[in-house]
């Protein structure tokens, strides 16, 4: 497997807040709506403060 076939493995994810506004790093394949994730999608989640000490491992879409 190359550098570029590993990164294309990753998986994507995005920032999503909920209704109390937390933030949350979730894998885009986690959810329906991106916009509008449920409490029940936000279990598949971290919670944004968690994943600070990762997040150069992690491609978060912008």
């Amino acid at each position: 497997m190359t550098a570029k076939d590993a990164k294309d493995a990753k998986d994507t994810y995005v920032r999503v807040k909920d209704a109390a506004g937390n933030e949350f790093i979730c894998s885009i394949d986690a959810l329906k709506n991106i916009k509008t994730a449920s409490e029940e999608e936000l279990t598949n989640c971290v919670d944004d403060g968690v994943v600070g000490r990762y997040a150069g491992n992690i491609d978060v879409e912008k």
